[in-house]
């Protein structure tokens, strides 16, 4: 399964925080009941409390995502309203994970993880 994991940087104007917030709100519920959907966060930066970050996961390609669910009607009105929101332009920062992948849960046994990963 592919795994495709992005960070959104939502740099709001200070006057529109309120409304940028609930769009994004309004997206993400759209998009979790999406097939390849696997979960998303909604975060405040704590170096700026305008910024909103959302930290999303899909088991889908790159090219995929931005076929398929990039240009759902739900975004669609989403990335209209956008620009009137935003003090800075978004930032997308797509992520790889590490081979072999790690991911670690609370109340997991973590002694029988390999502690090296292999570079390409």
């Amino acid at each position: 399964m592919s795994r495709l994991t992005f960070i959104v940087h939502l740099p709001a104007r200070a006057n529109r925080y309120a409304e940028l917030e609930a769009g994004v709100r309004q997206v993400l519920r759209d998009m979790s009941r999406e097939p390849d959907f696997l979960d998303c966060t909604l975060h405040r930066a704590q170096n700026d409390c305008n910024t909103l970050v959302v930290y999303e996961s899909w088991k889908c390609t790159r090219e995929y995502f931005l076929e398929q669910y990039l240009p759902r009607q739900y975004r669609a009105d989403f990335e209209r309203e956008l620009p009137g929101c935003l003090a800075a332009p978004r930032r997308i920062e797509f992520l790889d994970e590490v081979d072999p992948p790690l991911r670690l849960r609370a109340g997991e046994n973590h002694e029988t993880l390999p502690t090296e990963g292999r570079r390409n």
